[in-house]
C-alpha cells in the first residue's frame, strides 16, 4: 500500500518545521524593514518603512498560519491513503479467496451431477433387472405348479390303477377271461387321460390288450401289468421330486438375485441422497461466494475511486500552495527591494529635508532596551536573558557615543543569531523524530496487522489439521472393524465348510449304504413270483415283510437325500453371503483407504503450511520486537522531555519578539539592523 501512495505523492512539496519558518520570515521581516539609521524619526520617509515593516508582518503570519494548515493537509492526505490502501489490500486478499471458492464449489457442484446422472441410470438398470427376473421367475413358478398338478395327477392315477390291478389279480383263483377283460378295459379308460410319456402308455396299452386277450395265462399278464404300473409310478415320483427341486432351486437363486438387486438399488438410493445433500450445500456456497465476491467487488471499486478523488485533491492542493508560497517570497522580496531603494536613494534628502538626528534621548532608550530584556528573562526565565541585560547596561556605563549603540547593537544581534541557531537546531531534531515516530508507528502497525492475518491463518490451519487427525482416526477405526468382522467371517466361513464337507459326506454314504441295501433286497425279493402254487411245506420268501423293509429303507433314502439337499442349499447360501460380504468389505476397504490417503496428503499439506506460516509469523514477531525497540529508544529522545516543542517554541519566539522590540527602541534613534539581514542571506 505504501509504494502506490509514495508513488502518487512524492512530488508532494515538504513543509518545513513550523518554527524554523515562521523564525525565519520574522527575521526576514526585522531585518529588512528595521529603520535605517539615515533616516530621521517622525519623518515620512521613516513612516513608510515602518508601513512596509508592518505589512511584511503579516505577509509572514498568513504564511506561518498557510503552512500550519498545509502540514495538517498533509498528514490528512498520507493517513486516508493509507487506509484506503489498506482496505484495497483486503478487498483483493478476499476476492482471490472467493474465486478459489468459486471454482472449488463449481467443481463439486459439476462432480455431485455427475454422480447424481451414474446412480440414477444404475438404479434405474437395476430396478429393470429387478423386474425382468420377477417376470421370468413369474413364468416358472407357474410352469411348475401346472407341471406339478399334472404329476399329481399322474400319480394319483397310476396308485389307483395298481390298487385296482393288485385287488383283482389277488380275487384270480382260476382262470377267467372275462374278468381280466374287464379291469383291462377299466385300466385302459382310466389311463386315458393320464398325462405319462407316449412310449410307457403305448407299452401299456400293449400289455393291456394282451393280458386282455390271452385266455392261457391272463393272471401272469396282469403281473406283468403290475410291475409296468410300479416303473411308471417310480418315474413319476422322480419327475415330480426333480421338478421340486429345481422349483427349489430356482426360487433360491430367484432370492439371491433380488436381495442383491434390492441391496443394490437401496445403497444406491443412500449414495444418491447423500450425493444431492452434497450439491445443495455447494450451490448454497456457491451462492453466498457468488453475492460476497459482488459486494467485495463494489467496495473495491468505490475504494479505488476515493483514491483516485483523494489522489487528485492533494495534488491540486500541493500545487496551489506551492505556488502561494512562490508568490509569497516574491512579496517579501519586492517589499525588501522597495525598502533597500527607500534606504539607499532617500538618506540624505530625509536629513535635509526633515532636520538633524535625535540623539538626546538615546541613554534613557538603551536604559529602557536593558529593562525590557531583563524583564523578558525573568518571564520566560531564561539567564542568558538576564545577562544580557546586565551586559547592555555595562556598555551604556562603560562606553560612549556611536560605540555604545554598535555595541549594544552587537550584543542583540549575537543572542538573535543564538536564539535561530537553537531554533534550527531543535526544528530539524524535531522534524526527524516527527519522521522517525511516524514511520516506526507505521511499520509497528504493518507488522501487527501481518502478525492478526497469520494468526488467523494459523488457527483456521489448526482448525483444518484436528478435523483432519479426527477423520483420519476414523477412518482407521472403521479399516480396523472391516478387518476384525472379515476375519471373523473368514473363521466363520472356515467351520461352516468344514462341517458342510462332513455333513454332505455323511448324508451322500447314507444315501449310498441305503441304496445299495434296497438294491440287494428287491433282487432277491424281487424275483419271487406271486402266481398261486400247490401247498408245499418248503421256505418261501418273506415278500410282505420285505415290502416294509424296503418302504422304510425309501423313506430313509428320500430323508437323507432331502437333508442332503438342504445342506447343499445352505452351503450355497452361505457361501453367496459370504462372498458378498467379503465384496462389500473390499469396496468399503478401498473406498476408506482411499480416503485416509488424501486425507493424510491433506494433513501433512495442511502441516506443512502451518509449519510455514508458524516461521512467518515468528519472522514477523522478531522484527516487531526489533521495532517495538527503536520506538522505545526513539520515544525516549523525543517525547521524554520536561517540555514539549511548542512550549519550547512559544518560549522563544517570545524571546526573539521582545529581542526585536529591543531592536526597534535602538533603531527608532537611528540604528540599522543590516547585519542580521546579512546573517539570514547567509543561512539561506
Amino acid at each position: 500500500g505504501m509504494g502506490k501512495w509514495e508513488n502518487a505523492f512524492s512530488h508532494l512539496p515538504i513543509p518545513e518545521p513550523a518554527g524554523s519558518s515562521s523564525l525565519e520570515m520574522r527575521v526576514l521581516a526585522v531585518s529588512v524593514f528595521g529603520a535605517a539609521a539615515s533616516t530621521v524619526v517622525g519623518s515620512p520617509v521613516t513612516k513608510v518603512i515602518e508601513l512596509l515593516g508592518s505589512l511584511a508582518a503579516k505577509v509572514t503570519k498568513e504564511g506561518d498560519e498557510e503552512g500550519r494548515q498545509y502540514d495538517q493537509f498533509v498528514e490528512w492526505c498520507e493517513d486516508n491513503a493509507k487506509s484506503l490502501q489498506h482496505e484495497l489490500s483486503n478487498a483483493e486478499s478476499r476476492k482471490e479467496e472467493l474465486a478459489a471458492s468459486i471454482e472449488k464449489s463449481e467443481s463439486d457442484i459439476e462432480e455431485a451431477e455427475t454422480e447424481i446422472g451414474e446412480l440414477s441410470e444404475s438404479i434405474a438398470e437395476a430396478e429393470k433387472d429387478l423386474e425382468r427376473a420377477t417376470e421370468v421367475r413369474t413364468a416358472q413358478h407357474n410352469d411348475w405348479v401346472n407341471r406339478n398338478a399334472e404329476l399329481s395327477e399322474t400319480i394319483d392315477t397310476l396308485s389307483r390303477a395298481l390298487a385296482l390291478v393288485k385287488k383283482n389279480v389277488a380275487g384270480l383263483t382260476q382262470v377267467d377271461v372275462q374278468a381280466v377283460s374287464k379291469v383291462t378295459n377299466t385300466l385302459t379308460v382310466l389311463l386315458d387321460g393320464v398325462s405319462i410319456a407316449n412310449d410307457d402308455k403305448a407299452h401299456l396299452q400293449a400289455f393291456l390288450q394282451s393280458a386282455s386277450e390271452d385266455q392261457d395265462e391272463p393272471k401272469g399278464g396282469m403281473n406283468a401289468i403290475i410291475e409296468i404300473l410300479n416303473d411308471m409310478l417310480e418315474k413319476a415320483g422322480s419327475q415330480r421330486s426333480s421338478a421340486e427341486k429345481a422349483e427349489t432351486e430356482a426360487k433360491f437363486n430367484f432370492e439371491m438375485v433380488k436381495q442383491s438387486l434390492n441391496d443394490k438399488i437401496k445403497h444406491d438410493n443412500k449414495s444418491l441422497g447423500d450425493t444431492k445433500h452434497r450439491k445443495a450445500s455447494a450451490s448454497e456456497e456457491l451462492a453466498v461466494a457468488q453475492g460476497d465476491l459482488g459486494d467485495t467487488d463494489k467496495d473495491h471499486a468505490a475504494d479505488s475511486a476515493s483514491l483516485q478523488t483523494l489522489q487528485t485533491d492533494c495534488m491540486v492542493k500541493a500545487s496551489d500552495h506551492e505556488a502561494s508560497v512562490k508568490e509569497r517570497s516574491e512579496e517579501l522580496k519586492a517589499l525588501a527591494a522597495a525598502k533597500k531603494v527607500i534606504e539607499d536613494k532617500t538618506g540624505g534628502a530625509s536629513s535635509r529635508a526633515y532636520g538633524l538626528l535625535q540623539v538626546s534621548s538615546r541613554s534613557d532608550d538603551v536604559s529602557e532596551v536593558a529593562r525590557m530584556i531583563r524583564h523578558l528573562g525573568r518571564q520566560q526565565k531564561d539567564f542568558a536573558l538576564g545577562l544580557l541585560s546586565t551586559q547592555i547596561s555595562s556598555a551604556a556605563q562603560s562606553s560612549q557615543g556611536a560605540d555604545v549603540f554598535a555595541k549594544i547593537k552587537g550584543l542583540i544581534e549575537k543572542m538573535i543569531q543564538r536564539l535561530l541557531d537553537d531554533a534550527k537546531a531543535e526544528a530539524g531534531h524535531k522534524a526527524y523524530c516527527d519522521k522517525e515516530m511516524a514511520e516506526t508507528e507505521a511499520k509497528k502497525a504493518e507488522h501487527e496487522e501481518d502478525i492478526e492475518h497469520l494468526s488467523s491463518k494459523i488457527k483456521k490451519g489448526e482448525s483444518s489439521k484436528a478435523k483432519l487427525t479426527a477423520e483420519i482416526a476414523e477412518l482407521e477405526a472403521e479399516l480396523g472393524q472391516i478387518a476384525q468382522s472379515q476375519k471373523e467371517m473368514d473363521s466363520q466361513r472356515s467351520e461352516e465348510h468344514a462341517a458342510y464337507v462332513e455333513a454332505k459326506a455323511d448324508y451322500e454314504q447314507g444315501v449310498e449304504g441305503v441304496q445299495m441295501a434296497i438294491k440287494v433286497l428287491k433282487e432277491y425279493y424281487g424275483g419271487s413270483s406271486f402266481v398261486q402254487q400247490p401247498e408245499v411245506s418248503t421256505h418261501s420268501a418273506a415278500s410282505g415283510e420285505s415290502s416294509g423293509i424296503i418302504g422304510l429303507l425309501e423313506v430313509a433314502e428320500s430323508d437323507f437325500s432331502k437333508l442332503l439337499a438342504e445342506t447343499e442349499a445352505d452351503e450355497k447360501d452361505s457361501e453367496d453371503s459370504y462372498d458378498k460380504q467379503t465384496k462389500a468389505n473390499k469396496i468399503a476397504k478401498a473406498e476408506k483407504e482411499t480416503s485416509a490417503k488424501y486425507k493424510t496428503k491433506e494433513l501433512k499439506d495442511t502441516e506443512a503450511e502451518l509449519a510455514e506460516l508458524s516461521g512467518d509469523r515468528t519472522s514477523e514477531q522478531s522484527e516487531l520486537d526489533a521495532v517495538l525497540d527503536y520506538y522505545s529508544s526513539i520515544k525516549k529522545q523525543c517525547v521524554a522531555k520536561p517540555d514539549s516543542y511548542e512550549e519550547r517554541k512559544g518560549r522563544r519566539e517570545a524571546e526573539i519578539n521582545g529581542l526585536k522590540d529591543a531592536l526597534d527602541i535602538l533603531e527608532s534613534q537611528g540604528v540599522g539592523f543590516l547585519s542580521v539581514k546579512t546573517a539570514y542571506r547567509h543561512r539561506m
